[in-house]
């Protein structure tokens, strides 16, 4: 027997046969008890009901409200009398009991069939026969109600003569032994599978007896049904799922975040990836090298500074300048004998000495000043091209040590960087892949399955628990009388 069935038969079993409750709120409650004999076949033979009027308040008059017929009373001498199903109690204060008859049809019929040694036979032809026997009792539900049946639970129960069989075996329940006879006590829930969908409840419309025998012998099959599927107290673990449900939806959503996140994180690492690859390609191209406009900006810059700074030094050039000249006396005297000359051809042969010296001192002047413009045109072409041609063989240099020092270095570094980065990446799409597959295979079926399944499930099991709840009669109930009921089922023994 399944796992589920076992827990199945556990939870109904023990509590299957009704109690009465408390019912402080009513003025009276009513226990039904509805007794049918089968058939052999599970064909009703013929129907009882019995009544119990639970006179909580001591009432003198208690008015039920039945389909019965043929009404007596069960425990004593109080009188009633019918009017349109209405039975009215001289109640004098006490319970009442009492029973009455119907040919109303019930809302679970029970079909049982027989096989010998895996041949269908009725029960006549294998009295007293001897192989494999199995007895199957199907239950089917009548009362439905929309899509959903009333859950009825159907508690088997029979007993073998162990000295008779072997090799007892049943569905949806279990046989126990006390040496001398094999007590077998089983459950069916008919409806149940077709109103929630579950396949772990397959099949539990049922109970299969099976065993060996040399002289089959058929006991007395009880079975008590009753409109009940949880205990009120199983009910708070649905009412308890509510929080579950709000906590999966939002793993779901977590779940749903983390894989987004993590598609970022690969698509962050992918561009960055690419760009240490552009900067590495920046690097070890040829163009890396300057080129040649690029060094005559340099040179021509160089060679400005160095024209600024010659003509920074005009005054000490003019100084040095003017110190050569006065200082040299081959040129003085050369120049004297030219202001001499120059002096007669202006004033004949008489020429005065001032007249000399003013035309001395403006050709002093003169030849300072040509020597000057000539020295500061030859310092500055000089350093112009000295500074234009340092600074290209610098420029040159540098270019030259980057590309065959620092570039391979920076090369070197990135290629170090690229395969950090591949293995981040790596990480980045396993970690990626993972937490998709995770998702898709592991949170969101969960999340399905709890807040689609197992939600559904919770949804139509307290729907079913209201269906149990309201099916409080067979026979007829009073209005604003709380009532319980149940029914045994028996079917005759034979030998």
């Amino acid at each position: 027997m399944k796992k589920f069935n076992r827990n199945l038969f556990a939870l109904f079993t023990a509590g299957v046969v009704a109690t009465v409750p408390s019912y402080a709120s009513y003025a009276y409650s009513q226990d039904e008890t509805v007794y049918v004999k089968l058939q052999s076949t599970g064909e009703v033979q013929n129907i009882s009901v019995t009544e119990h009027l639970i006179n909580d308040d001591k009432k003198q008059e208690l008015i039920d409200h039945s389909f019965l017929k043929d009404i007596e009373n069960l425990n004593g001498f109080e009188t009633f009398t019918i009017e349109n199903n209405s039975v009215k109690w001289n109640a004098a204060g006490k319970d009442i009991y009492y029973s009455g008859t119907t040919d109303q049809k019930l809302p679970i019929e029970l079909n049982i069939s027989y096989r010998l040694d895996g041949v269908e036979k009725t029960l006549d032809d294998i009295i007293g026969k001897s192989g494999k026997v199995e007895i199957r009792l199907y239950y089917k539900n009548l009362s439905k109600v929309g899509n959903l049946y009333t859950p009825f639970v159907a508690a088997v129960a029979t007993t073998l003569d162990e000295s008779k069989v072997s090799n007892v075996h049943v569905t949806n329940g279990k046989a126990t032994s006390n040496g001398r006879t094999i007590a077998i006590a089983a459950v069916a829930a008919p409806g149940l599978y077709e109103s929630l969908g579950l396949d772990e409840l397959k099949n539990s419309d049922e109970v299969v007896i099976s065993f060996e025998t040399e002289k089959f012998e058929l006991g007395e099959i009880y079975t008590i049904i009753t409109p009940k599927i949880l205990d009120s107290a199983d009910l708070s673990t649905f009412s308890e799922l509510d929080d579950l449900y709000a906590k999966v939806g939002l793993l779901s959503q977590s779940s749903n975040k983390l894989v987004k996140g993590t598609q970022n994180l690969k698509l962050g690492i992918d561009e960055l990836r690419a760009a240490v690859l552009a900067a590495k390609q920046q690097v070890t191209v040829p163009e890396m090298m300057l080129g040649e406009e690029t060094i005559s900006r340099i040179a021509n810059a160089a060679a400005s500074a160095a024209a600024q700074q010659v003509e920074a030094q005009r005054a000490t050039i003019s100084a040095g300048v003017k110190q050569q000249v006065e200082g040299n006396e081959i040129l003085m005297n050369a120049l004297k004998l030219q202001a001499a000359a120059m002096c007669q051809a202006q004033a004949g042969m008489v020429c005065p000495e001032a007249n000399v010296n003013s035309i001395l001192t403006q050709l002093v002047e003169a030849t300072e000043s040509a020597m000057i413009e000539n020295s500061m045109t030859l310092a500055r072409t000089t350093a112009q091209q000295t500074a234009a041609t340092t600074a290209r063989e610098v420029a040159l240099q540098i270019s030259s040590a980057v590309q065959s020092e620092v570039g391979p270095a920076l090369s070197g570094a990135l290629d170090m960087m690229i395969g950090g980065i591949n293995q981040l990446a790596k990480g980045a799409n396993d970690l990626s892949a993972g937490m998709a597959q995770f998702d898709r295979e592991g949170i969101q079926p969960l999340a399905n399955f709890v807040n689609g399944k197992v939600r559904v499930t919770t949804t139509r099991l307290n729907q079913l628990t209201k269906l149990a709840d309201d099916y409080n009669n067979y026979a007829g109930l009073a209005d604003d009388v709380q009532g319980t009921t149940k029914f045994i089922m028996m079917v005759e023994g034979r030998k």
